[in-house]
């Protein structure tokens, strides 16, 4: 694949004021770009070019906070794609982008170490041992921002806390300008470690790493906007390549490359009932899971409420232990519409027992933001192992009266999504 021309921006000082050196022909577009974008963008201007004779995509690819103080200062383009919402927001804030921004892509982070792997690091855990040398993009970069994030839910979980977090960053020996100068640094073996997106494993450093997955408890989904400039040269070209980023031509280019998909998937009517005795995760979610009363117990932590609920002319009190139901949903990676506002509210939990009972719970009950119900899925009840004939885990819904979501046997949690508004007029 031929390599793109990228956009040399000499900024000069000149009688008080900054002049931008920048050329640009009748076809040729200037299209600012989150490095970690690069292979995929190179692939979509080929396809872009090849649908629209005569035009030339030119790229700046860089560290979004970087792209986004250029484009404050002045500096000329068409399009700006940027790795978060954080670095777009600086340049409408800069008064550079012409209308509403739109997630064209979503990702992942993962841990990669050089293929020799000299240190022997098998997990997050061994990024706090005394030694490691880990190198992480600059605080300011999309990727640095979600790791930190990462971080962060790591410190509020009692297995790794602060003090792990603390001994990561104490073996931080580089801070980059962009993901993609992380991942050549690893690649080359002048680090033990770091941090990336899934997309910047590429074909050719893919030899030269191993990539180590982070647990979906502490993963974050990036999401990658994108828009038009408001003093575009080309806005009618630049219109139609945000418009082929997110057509499926656009989209299927970027799930080629490692990015996730931005369009949402048509749910079925049914929801799935496993007879194995697992528990499924799935509906609206990028990594549906497969979990046991074993695996929930292991890899989520503990819970435990005091409830008293009515069920038929009896009061039940009790005491149940389980993870909580925001964890799990969150472990799943919820595949939220980032452009819609605050969608997650209009989300809602199907919660399916192994006899067809069902339940719903809605987002805002759980999210911590909101609700902030401790509502579980429970595997013990007053100490012992939930044994029931329908299975071993049940939803538990603390401040109900009444004990009708009280799901035995579950089964299926499935995350769905409330009906779009119909336009009348």
């Amino acid at each position: 694949m031929k390599r793109r021309l990228v956009v040399l921006l000499v900024i000069a000082l000149l009688s008080g004021g900054l002049t931008a050196i920048w050329a640009q022909g009748q076809g040729e577009l200037t299209v600012f770009a989150a490095a970690s974008l690069t292979d995929a963008y190179e692939a979509i201007a080929d396809a872009f070019e090849a649908a629209n004779p005569g035009v030339h995509v030119v790229y700046n690819f860089g560290g979004s906070s970087t792209l986004a103080t250029q484009l404050v200062q002045g500096a000329p383009a068409d399009v700006f794609a940027s790795a978060n919402n954080a670095q777009m927001t600086v340049a409408i804030e800069g008064g550079r982008i012409a209308g509403t921004p739109r997630t064209f892509a979503k990702n992942r982070l993962v841990l990669i170490v050089p293929a020799s792997n000299p240190p022997n690091i098998q997990s997050l855990r061994d990024l706090a041992t005394p030694g490691i040398s880990l190198i992480l993009a600059a605080p300011e970069v999309p990727v640095r921002v979600y790791t930190d994030t990462m971080l962060e839910r790591m410190a509020n979980d009692p297995a790794y806390g602060a003090a792990y977090r603390s001994a990561v960053l104490a073996n931080l020996v580089s801070e980059e300008p962009n993901v993609r100068q992380v991942s050549a640094k690893v690649a080359l073996g002048e680090a033990d470690a770091g941090v990336v997106y899934m997309s910047d494993v590429t074909p050719d450093i893919m030899d030269d790493v191993s990539a180590l997955p982070i647990p979906d408890a502490f993963n974050t989904i990036a999401t990658y906007p994108i828009a038009l400039i408001n003093d575009a040269r080309q806005p009618e070209l630049a219109q139609r390549f945000v418009d082929f980023v997110l057509s499926d031509a656009g989209q299927d280019i970027l799930v080629e490359w490692g990015f996730l998909s931005v369009r949402m998937p048509v749910m079925p009517e049914t929801v799935t009932l496993p007879t194995d005795g697992t528990l499924l995760v799935d509906g609206l979610v990028l990594n549906p899971l497969s979990l046991t009363a074993e695996r929930l117990r292991a890899d989520y932590a503990a819970q435990t409420v005091a409830v008293s609920y009515r069920s038929g002319d009896e009061t039940v009190t009790a005491s149940f232990t389980g993870a909580l139901l925001w964890d799990v949903i969150s472990a799943a990676q919820p595949n939220m519409n980032a452009d819609l506002r605050n969608d997650r509210l209009s989300m809602f939990v199907v919660v399916t027992g192994a006899d067809g009972y069902q339940a719903v719970i809605a987002w805002g009950e759980i999210d911590p933001a909101y609700g902030n119900q401790p509502i579980l899925i429970a595997y013990e009840q007053d100490g012992r192992p939930i044994a029931d004939d329908l299975g071993a885990l049940r939803l538990v819904v603390p401040g109900d009266g009444h004990g009708g979501r009280y799901v035995r046997g579950v089964v299926n949690l499935s995350l769905r999504d409330a009906p779009a508004p119909r336009d009348t007029e």
